[in-house]
């Protein structure tokens, strides 16, 4: 029997008591339970105001204790910016949702239509096994590439570049995933890393500093075959970004942004950002950025100094 733990029970109820109102709620259950009344589940009279979340909750506590938590995940993936009493349901914070999910073991298959165990790896699926084609998503972007690669490969040869660059990569998979990044984009020398859900800017600005300071340790690394220190640039921008399946083909201001800091605003060792992400960061982390003037109509907040010299 599929089950929730408290924390994800709650958030289940806070997606749902978001995005309907009580009214609504009540119909997306009586599509599974045509007799369901959600006062009688709340325990109040029918003249009772129910708030959005006291009808999210009895739903949900109601669909769990009878065994129905996996027919309420797919009616709520099924309806989602659906029709319901006369308006379409965006249910904000789903993927979200989702994404918590498969983190117990859980996902939803879009095939069998329905909750299953879950036998893959999501840490490197760019979808991060939720986002919808063509739906819009508030993410976070950043351009990284690594500073005069062209140079490095005449100085040090393609071989040896390529050895660097498997180094790099391993290094920055690693890094990227203890902050729930995805790699949205790679051409070897450099590319373009996303971060969604909840408290993304500030996940995505944390990974950027930490990538700038341990490459000192990259540098030195008895598996990096280059005999002289690389630096790289991290430019940043967040908003909404319409994702395809295929990330690579992606166009958005959002992304054109990010890789505009990194390439023309942004020096080797440093971290860009724009005020969009600035402005959400906790005070200590905001601390951490200068401000550099507009850049593509956006102020653009820098380290003040390089990051990646110890």
């Amino acid at each position: 029997m599929l089950t929730l733990d408290p924390a994800m029970k709650n958030l289940l109820i806070e997606t749902v008591g978001g995005s309907l109102v009580a009214d609504q709620v009540e119909a997306l259950g009586q599509m599974l339970l045509p007799e369901l009344n959600i006062h009688d589940l709340s325990g109040k009279r029918r003249n009772f105001t129910l708030s959005p979340r006291m009808a999210a909750q009895a739903l949900t506590e109601h669909l769990i204790d009878h065994k129905q938590l996996s027919d309420y995940i797919k009616l709520l993936i099924e309806m989602d910016e659906e029709v319901i009493l006369g308006k379409e349901i965006r249910i904000e914070g789903l993927e979200y949702f989702l994404q918590r999910l498969s983190e117990t073991g859980l996902i939803y298959d879009t095939k069998k239509r329905k909750v299953v165990t879950l036998k893959e790896d999501l840490s490197k699926r760019p979808d991060w096994g939720v986002l919808k084609n063509g739906r819009n998503y508030d993410v976070t972007v950043g351009s990284m590439d690594i500073v005069g690669s062209s140079e490095l490969v005449k100085k040090f040869g393609r071989k040896t570049m390529e050895k660097f660059y498997s180094f790099f990569w391993s290094t920055l998979g690693e890094r990227l995933g203890s902050y729930d990044g995805r790699i949205w984009s790679w051409a070897g020398d450099g590319g373009i890393l996303a971060f969604a859900f909840k408290n993304h800017r500030e996940r995505a600005t944390r990974f950027a500093y930490e990538m700038q300071r341990i490459m000192p340790l990259i540098n030195a690394h008895t598996r990096n075959p280059i005999k002289e220190n690389v630096a790289i640039r991290i430019g940043m921008h967040s908003g909404k970004v319409a994702f395809m399946a295929d990330t690579g083909k992606m166009i958005s201001d959002v992304i054109n942004l990010a890789a505009h800091l990194e390439k023309k605003g942004t020096q080797p060792g440093f971290v860009s950002i724009t005020e969009s992400i600035w402005k959400t960061l906790p005070s200590k982390l905001q601390d951490l950025f200068d401000p550099v003037g507009d850049f593509e109509g956006q102020l653009q907040m820098s380290s003040p100094n390089r990051l990646d010299v110890v």
